[in-house]
């Protein structure tokens, strides 16, 4: 036994461990975003190549998130954690000191390597060190980590690109990275990789599930600038259905496929992947279109936006051990179902959103949705690895993870779809009633003078061309509202439509071996 811990505490120790690296690889995911235009200046490339700095992380993770179960088989879960760590972190430093645009590039991808094994095989760590009857409670302390960092990670990235430079997002990950990886190497115990390690890596299958989690995301991120009907994204759909079609037909006849199928005969394993879907769209669905309105319509600063979404994030960090607590006494169904409500009400509350609306009509539905996403994660993940064995565990982290990345992609390109078109059709409703309504026209001007009070004067002196100029700014800044409540009102809808899901999980269903 290692003599820094005692026997009591090991578990919390390395439950911390396995939190922090957590922590670290999902902020990374979304702290990037709010630099990009830095990094455009800095590199001297447009718009569209600036985001594959995110784009090619997107893909990485997913596609490396793929090799865990293998992984751990052939070196045990402390090898692959640490390993995975260190590689990290080298990329985060490498990405530091990027001297070009290429060279960025394959920073994000050596950090995206390492960090894409790190959640699901420290998801598989806790789920061996504690027993099926407290895993709740330990994965739910475990899953602050992954609620917190993408609402954080915008904020946290524009403040330190504001006050600092671009580079010190990455620089950031350095001292917390080491201290993370040499606490592991002290503490953690050596696990002894799996009695099957000498399996043969299943190649294809590896390929064909790439190219099915690499063309849906491409598809998902570009589908709203380069038109869901171009040939580019119908290429892109067209290679992740071939992949998907590909990569079910070798799993189910290799004699060791890399993702076992046969995990979807549990009930709650397969439910628990189907609502991890929803709950992604719940988080990052929300978390997308916030920020958005709040900047471009309320007027916010990155700073005053970040300070506003961090209630929610408090709530979700106080309620994610709570929830995984209740989730080890009552079972997950009552608890993912409340959740599921209380989050798809918690976005319908902003349905009538507007940018003159109190900071607290703001913050509340945040702690709303904060409570709803803790009591709905933390009972689904503990309901979904206790009910595979214990040597699944791994593969069936993984494929948890890869659902999250899927449905948080897919519910970030369905609402920013959504919303443009929503725009658009509000626009032109707009437009026709002020034609139709004279008194509505004159309504809204008054209404934008109220707003741009160097244009009063104009109004006073009849000035009917500045009138119809303002009053089409205003048209349009009200369509855009409107376009973001039934965004919020969609997102609402999707969440509450995986109740039926969370009704049919099994009370209690685990496996102790």
């Amino acid at each position: 036994m290692n003599n820094l811990v005692s026997e009591k505490s090991y578990r919390w120790v390395v439950l911390g461990i396995i939190m922090m690296g957590t922590f670290m690889s999902i902020l990374d995911s979304s702290i990037v975003n709010v630099a990009l235009p830095h990094m455009m200046s800095a590199f001297g490339v447009n718009r569209d190549k600036i985001e594959w700095i995110s784009t090619a992380y997107m893909l990485s993770l997913a596609v490396s998130m793929t090799l865990v179960g293998w992984l751990v088989k052939r070196f045990g879960h402390k090898a692959l954690y640490l390993t995975s760590l260190t590689i990290f972190t080298l990329g985060s430093a490498t990405c530091a000191f990027a001297w070009s645009y290429h060279a960025m590039i394959g920073s994000r991808i050596i950090q995206a390597i390492g960090g894409g094994a790190i959640q699901p095989v420290g998801m598989a760590i806790v789920s061996e060190l504690f027993e099926p009857k407290e895993r709740g409670k330990a994965l739910g302390i475990w899953g602050t980590g992954v609620m917190i960092g993408p609402a954080i990670g915008p904020t946290l990235g524009g403040y330190l690109s504001d006050w600092f430079n671009w580079r010190s997002i990455f620089s950031v990950n350095l001292p917390f990275g080491v201290i993370t990886l040499l606490a592991g190497l002290l503490i953690m115990k050596h696990d002894k990789p799996s009695s099957d390690n000498a399996a043969p890596f299943d190649f294809m299958g590896f390929l064909f599930l790439s190219m099915a989690l690499i063309g849906g995301l491409i598809a998902f991120a570009d589908g709203q600038d380069k038109g869901w009907d171009s040939r580019y994204i119908l290429t892109c759909f067209a290679f992740a259905f071939v992949g998907l079609v590909m990569f079910i037909a070798i799993e189910l006849s290799v004699p060791h496929p890399l993702f076992d199928l046969r995990l979807f005969r549990f009930r709650n394993f397969s439910l628990g992947m189907g609502l991890t879907i929803f709950r992604a769209v719940g988080l990052f669905g929300g978390v997308f279109l916030l920020p958005i309105f709040l900047q471009n319509l309320a007027g916010y600063t990155t700073i005053q936006t970040g300070l506003l979404m961090m209630p929610g994030a408090i709530v979700i960090g106080i309620m994610m051990p709570i929830g995984g607590h209740l989730a080890d006494r009552y079972g997950p169904r009552g608890l993912v179902t409340l959740g599921v409500v209380i989050t798809g009400l918690s976005l319908l509350l902003y349905g009538r959103l507007d940018p003159s609306m109190t900071k607290t009509m703001i913050i509340v539905p945040q702690m709303i949705r904060g409570i709803g996403l803790a009591l709905m994660m933390a009972p689904l993940i503990t309901a979904s690895i206790n009910a595979v064995p214990q040597h699944q565990i791994a593969s069936a982290s993984s494929l948890l993870n890869i659902s999250q990345a899927v449905g948080g992609a897919f519910g970030i390109a369905l609402l920013n779809t959504c919303v443009t078109n929503l725009i658009h059709v509000h626009t032109v409703r707009l437009g026709e009633m002020t034609g139709l309504q004279p008194e509505l026209f004159m309504r809204l001007a008054r209404q934008a003078v109220t707003i741009m009070h160097s244009h009063a004067p104009a109004i006073a002196t009849g000035n009917s061309e500045t009138i119809l100029a303002i009053t089409g700014k205003m048209i349009a800044r009200q369509a855009s509202i409107l376009g973001f409540d039934n965004g919020f009102m969609i997102a609402g809808f999707i969440v509450l439509a995986s109740i039926p899901l969370s009704i049919m999980l099994k009370p209690l269903a685990h496996h102790s071996k």
